[in-house]
């Protein structure tokens, strides 16, 4: 099954690196491609980086990139991984754009 898998940021996205011991972080390669390579599956992913914010970064504007992305790609099944103080705004507003393909949102 193809999945497409796309990153917004969220912090199953960040990277904390030991060198401020933990006290920032960074945006790194998608955190479902470090959850992937470690399990036995049958998907054929596709990781896409659509943004890499704090969910309380996403604007209208950013919904809207995203949605025109999904709405412009050739796969019918997307995984977003996004933070969870907005993934529900953001949902909200695919679930009113997007009605012919599959949308998962996690965070």
């Amino acid at each position: 099954m193809e999945v497409c898998f796309i990153q917004t940021g969220g912090t199953i996205d960040k990277d904390y690196p030991r060198t401020t011991q933990g006290y920032a972080f960074e945006f790194g390669e998608p955190g479902s491609q470090r959850v992937l390579s470690r399990i036995n599956h049958s998907l054929r992913p596709d990781f896409v980086t659509v943004m890499q914010k704090d969910s309380t970064d996403i604007s209208e504007a950013d919904r809207e990139h995203l949605r025109l992305y999904i709405q412009s790609a050739n796969h019918a099944r997307f995984i977003v991984t996004h933070g969870t103080d907005t993934l529900i705004r953001t949902a909200e507003y695919l679930s009113r754009h997007i009605t012919d393909k599959i949308v998962i949102l996690t965070g």
